[in-house]
């Protein structure tokens, strides 16, 4: 590997500028006079061809960078189909530029500012590499800022920085998730709090009155029409309220399973219309709570008693948060819940209504963790049913009617799952023997646990 000094190097530089650069041996520079780093600089951001990896040390130097025209080579770069990723510390400063490069297809993330060591790093094409230090990161200029270059061509050394550029960027990952996971626990701190505090004053407000009503039959030591219809009422209204704190129990009882792995299934043969049957009845129960007048209805296609393996009590929670959701966002008209055979081993079920439909801002995250429509509710619900679908191994949806008023959500099921504990499998459709019975559930394939297939075919059957 050949090796020149810095002084030769920059008068090199001054005669030949393309052929320094790229010299026919492997080298590694010293560039000391700031002109001819900004000409090696610009001169390998010019000529990159494939992929730009770029490290900013701190938030002058990104304004230094805007001022002096990189972020204007790092776009013409990017128009040429080079790939460009940028590792820099961000603040409210100089967001807009960093936005602006990330409007432009450059992948930018953010890294924390280092507390001495300060240089500037750039990868150009996996082939070479400029270093450049800070000398006084106070100054605004370019030129009274840096100090020292090194310019390298040299395989190992440049294959060096990229794996430190690589480390850097996985720990932005990390850091990202490590964010996330931060935000959504916040989030879901103030979220639990508030949904737990609405149910909570009722509760102690009716119990108050309740009680007062008893008290004062006791004194006056006669049945009093109005006072036992108050009492009633209130009592109507703490046993309510009592649900939904342990409904709102259970599904973080759910989620925390989910999280720590523990979440299982307890397969057993269940009857398609009692299950629906029974999930509609309650929700006939939330629209008359709620006081709209919603009509829900069932559209069965199925036989009276078509039997499937499923976890009953989980596959009873999807169907009341999906209908649950659908009598929240309907004042009024009807509520469609129907049951048909999506192809020869699954079966697909839907709720159809004809309410506000499904907001755009929320469509592409609608079964992530505390998405909401409205101002109440956990955000868990949908989150839960994509995770007992998916267990099932089921696939779940959710798309505005084609008629423009309403939304239809829909899951499918496997017909041929079956409990470990059981050797026969049942149904009384005899669809068995169509089914692959003589293949493994797990082995099993078809075109409905595609997902793009099933939006295809979710929209077709609605």
């Amino acid at each position: 590997m050949g090796s020149k000094n810095g002084d030769n190097y920059d008068e090199l530089l001054e005669d030949n500028l393309h052929s320094s650069i790229q010299p026919e041996d492997e080298s590694i520079q010293i560039i000391s006079k700031v002109q001819n780093i900004k000409q090696v600089y610009f001169s390998l951001l010019r000529n990159s061809q494939q992929e730009v990896l770029l490290v900013f040390p701190t938030i002058n130097a990104v304004r230094r960078e805007e001022r002096l025209g990189v972020f204007t080579e790092l776009r013409r770069a990017r128009q040429r189909g080079v790939t460009v990723r940028l590792l820099t510390p961000e603040d409210d400063f100089v967001a807009a530029y960093l936005d602006e490069l990330r409007k432009n297809g450059i992948v930018v993330r953010q890294i924390e500012s280092p507390a001495e060591t300060k240089f500037k790093l750039l990868i150009v094409d996996g082939k070479f590499s400029l270093v450049i230090e800070t000398k006084n990161d106070a100054k605004g200029i370019f030129e009274e800022a840096v100090g020292l270059a090194t310019f390298s061509n040299s395989k190992p050394t440049v294959l060096s920085y990229v794996t430190i550029f690589e480390s850097f960027w996985r720990e932005t990952d990390l850091y990202e998730k490590a964010r996330e996971a931060d935000r959504l626990k916040d989030e879901f701190v103030n979220i639990a709090a508030h949904e737990l505090r609405n149910p909570i004053c009722p509760i102690m407000a009716s119990a108050e009155l309740a009680t007062e009503s008893i008290t004062k039959l006791r004194g006056e030591g006669k049945l009093d029409n109005l006072t036992l219809d108050d009492l009633n009422e209130n009592i109507s209204v703490i046993a309510r309220n009592a649900s939904k704190l342990y409904k709102l129990s259970e599904d973080i009882l759910q989620v925390s399973r989910i999280e720590s792995g523990s979440f299982n299934l307890h397969l057993e043969q269940v009857e398609i219309k009692n299950l629906l049957e029974t999930a509609i009845q309650d929700a006939r129960k939330n629209a008359l709570t709620e006081n709209k007048p919603v009509n829900i209805r069932l559209d069965y296609r199925l036989a009276d008693r078509f039997i499937i393996f499923c976890d009953s009590s989980k596959i009873n929670q999807v169907l009341y948060n999906l209908l649950d959701n659908a009598v929240k966002f309907t004042e009024n008209g009807t509520i469609t819940v129907s049951a048909v055979k999506f192809d020869d081993s699954s079966l697909v079920f839907k709720g159809e209504d004809s309410g506000i439909g499904i907001s755009p801002e929320i469509k592409t995250r609608l079964f992530e963790k505390f998405v909401c429509r409205s101002s109440g509710g956990t955000g868990l619900g949908l989150y839960l049913s994509k995770r007992i679908i998916d267990a099932h191994g089921g696939k779940i949806g959710g798309i505005n009617n084609q008629s423009g008023v309403g939304a239809t959500f829909f899951f499918t099921l496997p017909t041929n799952l079956r409990s470990p504990a059981d050797d026969a499998y049942i149904n009384t459709e005899k669809a068995a023997a169509h089914m692959g019975d003589d293949k493994d559930p797990q082995e099993e394939t078809f075109e409905g646990h595609n997902p793009e297939y099933l939006d295809h075919r979710g929209r077709n059957l609605l």
